[in-house]
Formats: structure tokens, sequence, C-alpha cells
């Protein structure tokens, strides 16, 4: 009995040949993601500094809210960086 997708009589198609996906041999880049959480906390921070520097033009506009994300932000690296801490100390 045959594959459906297959002709009778016809060898199994080659996955590299026609293109199918096949993954590649390549280390990741950052295994824990701690770099990549650093940079965004600091990004927030920085945000968050400069949006408290620009409250009065905020306040007036009404985007306050810009600020909340920006702490939020902060908030929410801060706990990724733990996670990720306690992730690369356990192995």
């Amino acid at each position: 009995m045959t594959d459906p997708g297959e002709v009778a009589g016809e060898q199994p198609a080659d996955p590299v040949a026609h293109g199918l996906l096949v993954q590649a041999p390549i280390a990741p880049l950052d295994e824990d993601g701690i770099v990549v959480t650093t940079v965004g906390t600091i990004a927030f921070a920085v945000a968050a500094v400069v949006l408290v520097l620009l409250y009065g033009r905020l306040a007036a506009a009404g985007d306050e809210w810009w600020l909340a994300v920006a702490f939020a932000g902060v908030v929410l690296g801060l706990i990724g960086l733990v996670y990720c801490w306690r992730r690369r100390r356990a192995r």
C-alpha cells in the first residue's frame, strides 16, 4: 500500500531536495533570555524617566497612561529578570 501523497512505484520524497521545512543546526544566541530582558527593562526605565520629565505635557494632552505603561514595563521586566535568573541557576 502506498502513502496517499506518493505515486505508485516512486521513491519517497527527499525533504531537503523538495524544500520541506528542516531545522537548521544553529545554536541559540541567548539561551536564558537575560540579555534581552535586561535591555527591554532598561528601555522601559529610560522611557519612564523621560515621561516623568514631560508629565506636564502628558497631562495636558490627556496621555497620562503612557507613564503607567512605562512603569508596568519596568515592573514586568524585573519580574522577567527574576524568572530568567532562577531558570539559569536551575540548570
